[in-house]
């Protein structure tokens, strides 16, 4: 097992983690962690079909919602797995183990990883310890409803842990063509999720030439309206800064750049031998720092792998929302003036009187109130941001053709806006009329 040898960001060692692998989906990325080698990692097991729980030979595991799913799981129903996870909140606070870190790993759009992870990382947090979810979202031809639902859980997830990577399995599909098998598909995945992990892991717990602190971290993967990409080169050889500088701009989970040019923070973190030379950090790093231009950079770096070959992994986290055509969901009506607008850009306060026990031993720096719940006013935020990142849905009301008439002498004055609604928009605009 590594040894974790350099303090974290409030002066305690970080000790073990613990993987929770949330539902069927996050139980396969632990099982492929494990047989990478683990990192030293303990893992557990939650979820919300009986049959996938009884058939694991984890020691660690929990079978969520007896008396409510019945051993059936929670039918493709967040709601119902996670009214399962409440119900179960002691047992999934004793599974923790008293572990400083969480790593949670989770499939979205489903019942089972959609509704208990959120549940599962609020616990943690309250718990004392820190939290990150490295999570997959569904492939398109999935269908509109299970993309919806992966973007509520996302949501809720980000509310509550200190940082969440997220995979957006549709993009896999510009790594291999038509003809790849469906089973090599879900394991680039799931080696896409492994490297990620790994990855926060050694920044947090081995001592490299240039650290990158917990608060770092933090910094570039938490925000309710952040989405986050991953991408990881390995290269070896002659030119090699030249070809993995290559490889990264290139690389589909970056969209080809796009998310480097849009980044707010940008890691960078480069691993080889001993040969590590400060040119091909430094060539590196300021190339894509011109590519991120603006955004806040950190960097990492460590002479701990095999001799002869560079290592570099980047997460760009951008304010854009990930790229689905989604109409609106279901059962969500639409947010009048006191809607969408009310809603703020992060997670909605607790109120006054909602206090967090600190366990004892335990820092309050990470500590948070439990996740505000998706109000329909947010949720209709959330889906139209989602709706401007992708196809206009059908039935989205657009502008009538009118005659465009200028503002005249108010054309530099700033826009009536209350209650974070522009009065100077067109009623139905704002409330979203359909108009014949």
């Amino acid at each position: 097992m590594d040894s974790p040898t350099h303090p974290s960001s409030d002066g305690h060692p970080p000790g073990t983690a613990r993987v929770l692998a949330i539902g069927r989906a996050g139980i396969e990325m632990a099982e492929d962690l494990l047989r990478d080698g683990g990192l030293g990692l303990s893992v557990a097991a939650l979820d919300s079909d009986g049959t996938s729980i009884r058939s694991l030979d984890w020691p660690d595991k929990l079978f969520v919602g007896a008396r409510l799913t019945r051993s059936f799981g929670a039918g493709g129903d967040p709601d119902l797995a996670r009214a399962a996870a409440d119900e179960e909140a002691p047992a999934i606070r004793s599974l923790l183990g008293g572990h400083p870190l969480i790593f949670i790993l989770a499939g979205l759009g489903g019942g089972g990883g959609t509704g208990i992870a959120p549940v599962a990382a609020r616990i943690a947090r309250e718990s004392g310890a820190s939290v990150f979810a490295f999570v997959t979202l569904p492939f398109a031809c999935e269908g509109t409803r299970r993309q919806q639902q992966a973007l509520m859980g996302l949501h809720r997830l980000k509310t509550v842990a200190d940082g969440v990577l997220c995979l957006p399995n549709e993009k896999l599909l510009a790594l291999a063509d038509d003809s790849t098998p469906l089973v090599e598909t879900f394991r680039a995945s799931r080696a896409h999720i492994r490297d990620a992990v790994r990855c926060v892991w050694n920044l947090l717990t081995r001592p490299g030439l240039m650290n990158i602190s917990f608060a770092d971290i933090c910094a570039v993967l938490r925000g309710p309206n952040l989405e986050s990409a991953f991408a990881r080169v390995e290269v070896s050889g002659e030119q090699r800064e030249e070809r993995a500088l290559e490889a990264l701009l290139a690389h589909p989970l970056l969209r080809d750049g796009e998310a480097l040019r849009h980044a707010e923070s940008l890691l960078i973190s480069f691993r080889s031998g001993p040969e590590l030379a400060m040119r091909e950090v430094r060539r590196i790093t300021e190339h894509l720092s011109r590519q991120a231009a603006g955004a806040r950079v950190v960097v990492g770096a460590a002479a701990d792998a095999a001799p002869g070959t560079l290592e570099i992994s980047v997460v760009a986290s951008t304010r854009q929302v990930i790229r689905h055509d989604l109409a609106a969901a279901p059962g969500i009506a639409p947010a009048g003036d006191g809607g969408a607008g009310a809603a703020t850009s992060g997670p909605a306060p607790a109120p006054a009187s909602a206090s967090v026990p600190v366990p004892a031993g335990r820092s309050a720096r990470h500590l948070a109130p439990p996740a505000p719940e998706l109000t329909p006013e947010l949720a209709d935020k959330l889906l139209k941001q989602v709706r401007r990142g992708g196809r206009r849905s059908q039935g989205q009301q657009v502008p009538l053709p009118f005659e465009i008439v200028t503002k005249g002498r108010f054309e530099k004055c700033e826009p009536t806006i209350r209650r974070g609604h522009n009065l100077d928009q067109p009623t139905y605009l704002r409330r979203g009329v359909q108009l014949n």
